[in-house]
């Protein structure tokens, strides 16, 4: 039999493969083509610590994209164009699988004092997608006061990168302040009672009442598949405290 390593340059030998696993995505892939549910993402090696520690990319922002792009495989189409939600389940994943199932941040306690827990990220729950899109990938909203019907979508990793893009052009205009909320908005807004021109969308929103922005942006954080971040951690003694997941630097630094 032919050695397959002379035969072709890529051929990788069995023992030296990266190890991987399927990963369920909480969108369940129904707003992507091919409406694939799971995907293929390899653990973290000693290789990705290159990324881990690369001071440019940690701090062009850039890091969480490179890292996607070089662990998830046989996606079918773009890394970036994964919603917001299954990119932090897949980021999960890979913190847990390569540094570790616990992480530690600071919490209050019932008594009031900021303290140290322990948060196991294998206990964290995955919100699914529960409401049905259109053919569009696009979903349903009228608003409280106004009664304007609209259509939105969930925002891309793709998004992000280009709000955060436009978002420090803007603070260097603006005296430092950010127009991301603003940005976020009108990405996700796709519809208003049959307006689909972006320019009179961006008008119609910023002339919105502010309160019934609000309960919308709350209807779209209630419905986007994803991780909830709302856990529980343990702390000193036994007890545990209510918290919030922050992911931090720490994240990925445990040791720090």
């Amino acid at each position: 039999m032919e050695n397959k390593s002379f035969m072709d340059p890529t051929y990788v030998p069995e023992e030296y493969k990266v190890p991987f696993d399927l990963i369920e995505l909480p969108s369940q892939g129904i707003l992507y083509s091919g409406k694939k549910s799971s995907v293929k993402v390899e653990f973290l090696t000693a290789h990705d610590e290159n990324i881990l520690t690369s001071p440019n990319i940690l701090n062009n922002g850039k890091f969480i994209n490179v890292l996607l792009k070089n662990k998830v495989k046989e996606l079918g189409f773009d890394v970036d164009d994964l919603i917001l939600g299954d990119r932090i389940a897949i980021l999960i994943f890979l913190r847990t699988t390569g540094l570790g199932e616990e992480y530690t941040q600071l919490v209050i306690d019932e008594d009031g004092k900021v303290v140290e827990g322990i948060i196991d990220l294998t206990q964290l729950k995955t919100k699914k997608l529960e409401v049905k899109p259109d053919n569009n990938g696009e979903f349903d909203y009228v608003l409280d006061k106004s009664k304007k019907k609209i259509k939105f979508r969930f925002l891309t990793g793709k998004d992000e990168n280009e709000i955060e893009e436009v978002d420090n052009k803007n603070k260097e205009n603006n005296g430092g302040i950010s127009t991301a909320s603003t940005l976020r908005l009108e990405r996700a807004v796709m519809e208003i009672d049959g307006i689909r021109d972006k320019m009179k969308i961006s008008h119609i929103l910023k002339s919105l009442n502010l309160l019934e922005i609000r309960k919308f942006k709350k209807y779209i954080s209630d419905i986007e598949p994803g991780i909830e971040f709302n856990t529980t951690a343990r702390i000193q003694g036994g007890g545990s405290a209510p918290c919030f997941l922050r992911l931090g630097r720490a994240f990925w630094y445990p040791e720090v």
